[in-house]
């Protein structure tokens, strides 16, 4: 009689083992796709602010380079220093308000 327990115990573990061993690995597996697709954002994240860093590194160097040029200098004197060339007149729009 005691065989028989033994058998079924020893026979149950052993039909047991193989569908734990299938439930972890495919456990394993679905955690591994969710943490790759976390991954794949992030990536996708990272290289979005790379690009933006780029263009702006590119702009910034087309800045640099045509800092020097006539053109450069009169557009800021215009547009931040509000300064006009010397054969320009002023027009003030005296009805508008707020002026």
């Amino acid at each position: 009689m005691a065989k028989k327990k033994r058998r079924r115990f020893s026979g149950t573990i052993m039909m047991l083992l193989p569908i734990l061993l299938c439930g972890y690995v495919l456990f394993t597996l679905f955690e591994q796709q969710k943490e790759m697709a976390e991954l794949k954002r992030q990536e996708a994240y990272y290289l979005e602010k790379i690009d933006k860093a780029e263009k702006e590194i590119e702009d910034i160097n087309y800045r640099i380079e045509n800092a020097d040029s006539d053109e450069h200098i009169e557009k800021v004197a215009r547009e931040q220093l509000k300064m006009i060339g010397s054969d320009e007149i002023i027009f003030i729009d005296m009805g508008k308000g707020g002026n």
